[in-house]
């Protein structure tokens, strides 16, 4: 699992993964009505080194970070439009953590959407990593989240949801 933490104040993101620690100067950000917007430059590192900006929308009343990417033109991740982290999140004044649960939901450019790690999401309950509370938490937000994705479409129901200037600030990428 991976640990995000947001120092608002030095504008660094920091992550910590089983594989790596990076930190990460933020360049930008935005205070929105209950969420904050983060941008950065890409930090290369062993994979996805052809993504060159990211935004993230960091909502701590939420289970959900958002993410773009501005990549080149023949990156693999080039077709996607925002990447759905499922989560729980810990505010201390302007340092803001989020501790990644695995589940994720990638949307694409064409309004298509897959869920992904849905496997790793049981993998780390069933040892224990995950809490009973935390995972049913975002089970249920997955299933709200996809039933709306669904009836009304992914982008519109995240703009009905969080606003439509805050995600248009998060795929505006130019």
């Amino acid at each position: 699992m991976k640990h995000y933490k947001f120092d608002l104040d030095k504008k660094n993101e920091y992550l910590i993964s089983p594989s790596r620690e990076v930190k990460a100067s933020i360049n930008n950000i935005y205070k929105f009505n209950n969420s904050f917007g983060i941008e950065r430059n890409w930090k290369h590192l062993d994979k996805h080194n052809s993504i060159k900006k990211i935004k993230r929308l960091i909502i701590p009343e939420h289970v959900i970070m958002l993410t773009s990417f501005l990549t080149e033109t023949n990156s693999h991740l080039k077709n996607y439009l925002i990447y759905i982290d499922f989560g729980k999140y810990l505010k201390n004044g302007n340092t803001i953590e989020f501790e990644d649960l695995e589940l994720d939901i990638i949307i694409k450019r064409d309004s298509s959407f897959e869920v992904d790690d849905m496997d790793e999401l049981i993998d780390e309950f069933e040892k224990n990593h995950i809490d009973k509370r935390d995972f049913y938490r975002i089970l249920l937000e997955s299933i709200k989240i996809i039933n709306n994705f669904e009836e009304i479409g992914p982008v519109k129901y995240l703009k009905k949801e969080l606003g439509k200037d805050v995600i248009d600030w998060l795929i505006n990428l130019g």
